[in-house]
């Protein structure tokens, strides 16, 4: 996937970090531990961690590492009502991957509101206001 430079090296660091850890879980065939991609799922997480400072990114960070190691570690997965204990594990770390997604889109959007707010002179009257 080719994107433009948004200028935020941070953010698609973080981006592009997500979009690892989705295909190393979506490619998972399981059943049966697959340390190779633990591995490569803990640094991509720290890798992701570090470009980004957002405690909500952390937190998410943190579940995907939590449920990929359950998943990728264990040779057997235990159920979870009516899934079975890779589809739960997998639908916990999509859910978490989508809103690490979303919360990136929402920094993104941020900044750039923020930028175009300063540059149309905003930034001034609202330090002023304070």
């Amino acid at each position: 996937m080719v994107r433009k430079n948004m200028g935020y090296p941070d953010i698609e660091r973080a981006r592009d970090g997500q979009a690892a850890l989705r295909r190393i879980i979506e490619s998972y065939a399981g059943p049966g531990a697959d340390l190779r991609a633990l591995r490569r799922v803990v640094d991509l997480c720290r890798e992701v961690q570090d470009a980004i400072e957002d405690d909500y990114c952390r937190e998410k960070i943190r579940a995907i590492a939590e449920y990929s190691a359950e998943l990728l570690s264990q040779a057997e997965h235990r159920a979870r009502g009516p899934l079975s204990g890779i589809d739960f594990l997998r639908q916990q770390i999509r859910g978490a991957l989508e809103l690490l997604q979303s919360r990136l889109y929402s920094l993104e959007r941020g900044r750039r509101f923020g930028q175009q707010f300063a540059h149309a002179g905003f930034g001034a009257i609202h330090a002023a206001k304070r």
